[in-house]
């Protein structure tokens, strides 16, 4: 069963319509190409259609949203610009809950799942990869996946507290991910941790076309005055760009913008690519998918942690092998700054201290 869940914008004046799709992709058009006739091929719509669609949103809404000259190509008008870069930012924050929805509804819809099947919840902090290999995962394990993304401090606490069955979480290369489970995890010593590693990933600036040429490190982002977009409080990636920052001796006051938030990756660099912002911290990989300059500032690591209540299901080891397998490696590789070279590392935890339950034999 497949299930697609999509936005509707209203706008107007006095009262709001809803607005063509077929706008957007008009608009994104001029943007990308300067000419109409062009943007028109892209949208799939006739060039007078295109005059009456922008000429009849212009009355509307009051403004045009593009200026257009007979022979002399055409550009975006500030509402236009405005309004691309609103829905890119709506886009990226919303789509991966209305994923999550969509896949969920789709499972509802479908047959009903043998009632031997589990359910596993998982709680983790924003990654590409993983909504990119959910369904094969899924299918991998043989569990009925339920993925929310929050920030890994809330995602550890989840798991402390039995609400999921998996957190996903991320810490930089001089962390030991033992100590960040001793603190979450005192209140679950009942049962020991599986750690697996998921993948490695690089974070850093994701920046305005321009500025890579200015903006190297953090102390050239303070001293640029660059505006910045910062992940929310909570996130992993908040806690890891407040720790370089720390070692660079900077403070918070030091970076413009610093109180600016957004929630996920994609939302960060939409936020940038639509002019919102300067520069960001996030993974190359969403710098790379608006097409943003990336100066690299880390390599961590990604792992998932779980509880596992029925030794004997097997789901876990399932993880394990798919996790190693050439067809996750293939999700990663198709996302710059991933590396899967050592992912299904796998580490039994407890406040006791860990062991290693299995190796990286041939990889």
């Amino acid at each position: 069963m497949k299930v697609e869940l999509d936005l509707r914008w209203n706008l107007g004046v006095d009262t709001a319509a809803p607005l063509d799709e077929s706008l957007f992709e008009l608009l994104a058009g001029i943007q990308e190409t300067g000419s109409l006739q062009k943007a028109c091929r892209r949208a799939g719509v006739s060039y007078r259609h295109a005059w009456g669609l922008l000429a009849a949103s212009a009355t509307a809404l009051g403004k045009p949203l593009a200026e257009l000259s007979r022979g002399r190509g055409s550009q975006l008008a500030p509402l236009g610009s405005a309004l691309l870069a609103a829905r890119a930012r709506v886009e990226s924050r919303l789509a991966p809950e209305l994923a999550q929805i969509a896949h969920k509804l789709a499972q509802e819809l479908a047959s009903p799942a043998p009632a031997t099947a589990r359910r596993w919840r998982v709680f983790a902090s924003h990654d590409l990869a993983l909504l990119n290999a959910r369904d094969a995962l899924s299918h991998a394990c043989g569990v009925d996946l339920e993925l929310e993304t929050h920030g890994s401090d809330e995602c550890l606490e989840a798991l402390a507290r039995r609400r999921c069955n998996v957190a996903g979480f991320h810490i930089s290369g001089d962390e030991s991910p033992a100590a960040c489970l001793r603190d979450s995890l005192v209140r679950a010593a009942d049962r020991p941790i599986r750690l697996v590693e998921f993948a490695k990933r690089e974070q850093g600036l994701m920046l305005r076309a321009g500025l890579e040429t200015k903006i190297h490190t953090l102390a050239e982002l303070a001293r640029s005055g660059a505006r910045f977009v910062n992940r929310q409080r909570g996130s992993g990636t908040r806690t890891l760009f407040d720790r370089l920052l720390k070692a660079e001796k900077l403070r918070a006051i030091d970076i413009r913008g610093y109180q600016n938030e957004e929630f996920t990756h994609l939302a960060v660099a939409a936020t940038i690519a639509g002019g919102g912002a300067d520069a960001g911290f996030g993974i190359r990989a969403a710098a790379v998918q608006f097409g943003l300059p990336f100066v690299r500032l880390e390599r961590e690591t990604y792992y998932l942690a779980c509880r596992e209540d029925r030794p004997d299901t097997g789901h876990i080891s399932r993880l394990v092998t798919f996790l190693r397998s050439a067809e996750f490696k293939a999700v990663c590789a198709a996302l710059p700054g991933y590396d899967a070279t050592h992912s299904g590392g796998d580490t039994l935890f407890s406040t006791g201290g860990t062991r290693r339950v299995s190796r990286d034999r041939g990889r």
